[in-house]
């Protein structure tokens, strides 16, 4: 399988897609076994101001269950709540290249020359008062230049306020006053099976609607540019293709669930899309302080395989991995070692090793995080006080 990116790339005079492929086994802290990952491809209106706190009010209402008249009337109305404040985004980006007239690689190579061109993608205003949206990182990295678009026609120059690499998130501001914007939902109670609606601009088509459902919860998938794990998606069946990246992911009341952002590209009906909860912690930290602060452990780690546990003499294949500790981290500080293998963080047991990242996500700087470690045939209790986590490392 390959990877695409859902962002639609165009080259001057002749438009192609831009595929990408990738991964590695461990990532920097947020590390987890990628091996059985599936490599995959790139993807309410109100006119008054709005706070943080309202904007990430929880949702209560119910919705309609099964396919009738009802669901279909539903449908159309939670369309249209979103629909205003779905934007099309329009890039324009660098590229370096070398021209090698030998074809040997490395080899009598002239200066760089930089190539200009054009991408496409989508977005959602989630902040009409302040004219903020969530758009994908991948849709606006590198951009010189970002051209925003509304349904009503309005266009207006974009400039990015800050992007979070590891969620592939970024937020987007741009001056206009009477701006629609999106309710975003709280989806602790989501579940599988609720309908999917994404809207977007597949292929430049502005704001195409398409419909499915939730297909699953908590998918891990790689990164197609860092190979780093994206973690806590949703998967969904509703159709998702190249330029609908950025755009929303609805549930049937109206309210965005997620923030569409790849697609397999060998499958048919398998697209991920970041969750809100996940993408709104971003937004609310770039808008706060221009950057995403996260909790570091400064570890690399790894599912733990039936081979290494029995190598290990552990009774079950089930922890992390240890891979490496970074000098003079919080792991290394607190005396874990590489080879260990995390078992338990505050008394919950760690069974995939992509539990362990999601418990970091939830940790802030300063947090202190008690693992019950096992190492040489012994088990230890080690405490480890979570650091931020480094820029570069982001």
């Amino acid at each position: 399988m390959k990877i695409q990116r859902t962002v639609l790339w165009i080259v001057p005079l002749l438009a192609v897609l831009v595929l990408a492929g990738c991964a590695g086994p461990f990532s920097e802290t947020m590390g987890t076994d990628l091996k059985s990952v599936p490599i995959v491809s790139r993807q309410l209106a109100t006119n008054t101001s709005t706070s943080l706190a309202e904007i990430f009010s929880p949702s209560t209402t119910s919705e309609p269950q099964g396919v009738n008249e009802t669901t279909e009337d539903a449908i159309t109305l939670a369309v249209g709540k979103v629909n205003p404040a779905v934007v099309f985004i329009d890039t324009t980006y660098q590229t370096v290249q070398q021209d090698d007239r030998f074809n040997f690689p490395g080899y009598y190579a002239i200066p760089q020359q930089q190539q200009p061109q054009e991408g496409q993608g989508s977005g959602v205003i989630v902040d009409g008062g302040n004219g903020y949206l969530l758009t994908n990182n991948h849709v606006v990295k590198n951009a010189v230049a970002i051209k925003v678009t509304l349904p009503d026609g309005r266009t207006f120059t974009g400039s990015v306020v800050g992007a979070d690499s590891l969620a592939d998130i970024a937020v987007v501001k741009i001056d206009g006053a009477n701006l629609p914007e999106a309710k975003l939902a709280d989806n602790a109670n989501l579940k599988v099976g609720s309908w999917a609606i994404a809207i977007g601009n597949p292929y430049g088509f502005e704001n195409s609607v398409t419909v499915g459902v939730v297909s699953a919860l908590n998918r891990t998938i790689s990164d197609p540019d860092s190979g780093n794990p994206l973690m806590d998606l949703i998967q969904t069946d509703a159709a998702i293709n190249p330029g609908n990246s950025g755009g929303a992911l609805v549930n049937i009341n109206g309210e965005v669930i997620g923030i569409n952002t790849a697609i397999i590209e060998s499958a048919q009906g398998i697209g991920f899309a970041v969750n809100i909860d996940a993408a709104s912690r971003s937004f609310q930290d770039i808008v706060a302080h221009g950057k995403v602060t996260r909790a570091w452990m400064g570890i690399t780690f790894a599912g733990v395989t039936e081979e290494i546990a029995k190598q290990l003499n552990l009774t079950q294949a089930s922890g992390a991995l240890v891979g490496s500790v970074s000098v003079g981290g919080p792991a290394a500080k607190a005396g874990l070692l590489a080879d260990d293998v995390i078992q338990a963080a505050d008394g919950t047991p760690i069974i995939k090793a992509e539990e362990l990242s999601q418990l970091i996500l939830s940790k802030q700087a300063g947090d202190a995080l008690t693992l019950t470690v096992w190492r040489n045939g012994q088990t230890l209790s080690l405490t480890v006080t979570l650091g931020e986590m480094p820029s570069q490392i982001q």
